[in-house]
């Protein structure tokens, strides 16, 4: 075990310790403090047509979050795999004990309306991205819309308008003019991130979500501009989500369109099926166009564990893929 993962370990354990009482999956509440810790961690594995295999710890982190009258705020630090073991069409195996940050904000809600959040967090663009850890996702593979069309992190301000009482429509205002506080988890590099939002709900069930916005890339020192449409349904035994997206530089579109639909039935408390189907296209570097579909289980006998396996159909079939994998909240 590295001297930072055991940092971690020894951390949580001191915490644990000093707590008046703590249950599986929801944090340890500091004593006269609204202050909570917690963590989780995920184990991958991947097996793939042309022979490749991977095990993967993918993630283990540690969480801090609390409130205090109009204050809140987000901790998020962890080892993002830190272990990874390849074999197959290629033998390797790394271990990487950096500690990064994932997401660190301060929330300040102004009043009943308006909430103003400062550090970094997940860009609110479509609803995929708004599910930050991989315990809370239908699959654990990520739909190719959520990290080809716009970044996944902001490290930034946002400003956000919502009053239930009087509107059925939320607005926010994304703005980084800035290095990301830490990239690593991060799809794409970027120093500037505009980004315009407005979601809809037209009832309890049924909501959408418009998105636009412009970032400047530090790998390639480019502009960026993108576009995103999203929509979520949800019942009590199945939900729907679909987003739609394209991106563009000044001279072409280097992602002229990305979308995917998905669906998940709750089977029974603990037990769900996940289809999707997914397409794309890139111009820019390499071409690449294809259509994936995915069919996946999840099981869930308690809420702060998860058991994942899917299978991925590509048009490139030597991609075609299982990917099972473990995941769970402390």
């Amino acid at each position: 075990v590295t001297m930072r993962l055991f940092f971690l370990i020894l951390l949580f354990l001191n915490i644990n310790l000093a707590a008046d009482e703590y249950n599986f999956g929801e944090g340890i509440n500091i004593p006269h403090t609204p202050i909570y810790v917690g963590g989780y961690a995920t184990l991958d594995y991947v097996s793939r047509a042309d022979n490749y295999n991977r095990f993967r710890v993918d993630e283990l982190s540690i969480l801090s979050y609390g409130s205090n009258d109009r204050f809140s705020y987000m901790a998020d630090f962890g080892l993002r795999d830190s272990y990874i073991k390849e074999w197959g069409s290629d033998d390797s195996s790394t271990t990487d004990s950096t500690i990064s940050i994932e997401r660190l904000y301060i929330d300040y809600q102004v009043n009943d309306s308006i909430r103003v959040r400062a550090g970094k967090f997940n860009t609110p663009a479509g609803y995929w991205n708004m599910e930050p850890i991989n315990i809370f996702r239908e699959t654990s593979s990520i739909p190719y819309t959520a990290f080809l069309v716009f970044p996944r992190f902001t490290s930034g301000l946002e400003v956000k308008y919502a009053n239930s009482l009087y509107s059925d429509t939320e607005y926010s205002v994304v703005i980084q003019h800035n290095e990301d506080l830490d990239d690593t988890y991060n799809n794409i590099a970027i120093d500037k991130h505009y980004l315009a939002s407005i979601e809809h709900f037209f009832s309890d069930s049924l909501k959408s979500k418009a998105n636009i916005g412009y970032f400047f890339s530090t790998i390639d020192n480019r502009d960026y501009y993108y576009a995103l449409l999203a929509l979520s349904y949800e019942a009590p035994k199945y939900k729907i989500f679909a987003e739609a997206g394209s991106r563009r530089n000044e001279t072409e579109f280097s992602v002229p369109y990305s979308f995917y639909l998905q669906g998940s039935w709750h089977l029974t408390q603990e037990h769900d099926l996940v289809t999707r189907i997914e397409a794309y296209k890139i111009d820019e570097g390499a071409f690449r166009e294809e259509v994936v579909g995915v069919l996946g289980y999840t099981y869930r006998p308690v809420s702060p564990f998860t058991f994942k396996i899917e299978y991925r159909d590509h048009s490139y079939q030597n991609e075609n893929q299982i990917r099972t994998s473990v995941s769970v909240m402390f």
